[in-house]
């Protein structure tokens, strides 16, 4: 568009914004304007690096300049609805807006560095880590059986520019430097291939948001020929984590329907290719269910699939919603459950819950409730 190259799919439906542009892109924009090519490096550090989020606090640019970029491109995507707090303070949801109507939600998780365990031992980096959790899909088609997301219908993918906004908006709404970017909201980031890829480019693109690769995490539940395709896109750089949920192939696909096209055989043996030909480090994410996936059986089958992988497995807690009517493992059973998996010699994570009382916790981001929300705010009803 406007001699702008390398569109999504995505993005021809809807004015492409500044922040959904690459570097490159956002050069040949302005050299397209007439003007030289460092008024595209001001503009670089204006979005990546202030987040400006409207054309007025540009101030190094001339008025005729920025109406001549304006009139070819939209600055912003994405409009603010609400923002909600949990009560322990750690964890921050926000509500934005499409410009073509539509609702989809963000959240900062604020904590201490994480535990990291290497040998048995843990040891924690000084310092904060402000994570933004970004949606990648206005619902999500994988339709997990305890993810929120999923029970609603599927509207559309987000554009690049609308996943990259998300960051930018977060870090000016509460002032904190954002330090990390998981992809882990609303929607499978995978089945919106194109656009995560561009938003992870920019993100770690030096002339982008510069963030270490090492610091932003892809997650999947499993789509085998784009995670071989991602990886290899990315060089291996980007943090993969695999939602597996299960180790028995029965149970993981009434958990995790994709598993009925890619099964944990298959899924085994691309993860094998990652590890042995990138020698990069897969995570699990394992979401813990009172008698559904808490046995011993399951910790064996865990063991025989992340061993082999040297995955490091980081387990959830079940974070409970209406249509899934189940229960996570009261605190003991989680924590003979890991110690099941550490005597086996992996490397567990349990995950502190964050978010639940604001439902920003794991699987809780929900898009039907949320537009009835904005059709009530919108008066829209």
């Amino acid at each position: 568009m406007h001699g702008v190259t390398g569109t999504s799919p995505n993005e021809k439906y809807f004015m492409k914004s500044l922040y959904g542009s690459t570097p490159d892109e956002i050069e040949a924009l302005v050299t397209a304007q007439g003007l030289p090519k460092y008024r595209a490096a001001q503009l670089l550090n204006w979005i990546y690096q202030k987040n400006v989020l409207a054309w007025d606090e540009i101030k190094n640019l001339s008025k005729d300049a920025l109406e001549n970029i304006s009139g070819k491109i939209s600055l912003t995507a994405l409009e603010p609805v609400e923002e909600k707090r949990t009560v322990a303070g750690g964890s921050t949801k926000f509500l934005f807006k499409t410009t073509d109507g539509h609702f989809l939600e963000s959240v900062l998780i604020s904590q201490k560095d994480a535990p990291d365990s290497q040998g048995g031992e843990e040891t924690i980096t000084q310092g904060r880590r402000e994570t933004v959790c970004v949606s990648t899909q206005l619902g999500c088609k994988i339709r997990c059986a305890f993810c929120a997301s999923g029970q609603g219908k599927f509207i559309r993918n987000l554009t690049a520019g609308e996943i990259v906004e998300q960051v930018a908006r977060v870090s000016r709404m509460t002032g904190k430097k954002i330090t990390n970017v998981v992809f882990m909201g609303m929607g499978e980031p995978l089945d919106n291939y194109e656009s995560t890829l561009k938003a992870v480019r920019i993100l770690t693109e030096p002339r982008g948001f510069a963030f270490g690769a090492r610091r932003v995490t892809v997650s999947t539940s499993g789509i085998i020929p784009k995670i071989l395709e991602f990886v290899k896109a990315v060089d291996g750089r980007v943090r993969l984590s695999v939602s597996l949920h299960s180790s028995i192939d029965e149970v993981r696909s009434r958990l995790v329907p994709v598993n009925r096209r890619y099964p944990l055989k298959e899924l085994m043996s691309a993860l094998r290719k990652i590890n042995q030909g990138l020698k990069r480090e897969i995570t699990f994410e394992y979401t813990l269910i009172a008698g559904v996936n808490d046995s011993e059986e399951e910790a064996e089958g865990i063991s025989m699939i992340a061993k082999p992988l040297r995955a490091k497995i980081n387990i959830i807690p079940y974070n409970p919603i209406a249509e899934f009517p189940h229960k996570a493992p009261a605190p003991e059973a989680m924590g003979r459950f890991c110690d099941q998996l550490k005597r086996r010699g992996l490397h567990v994570t349990l995950r502190q819950t964050a978010g639940r009382d604001i439902d920003a916790a794991c699987g809780q981001l929900r898009l039907d409730r949320m537009s009835k929300r904005g059709e009530r705010e919108t008066g829209n009803e």
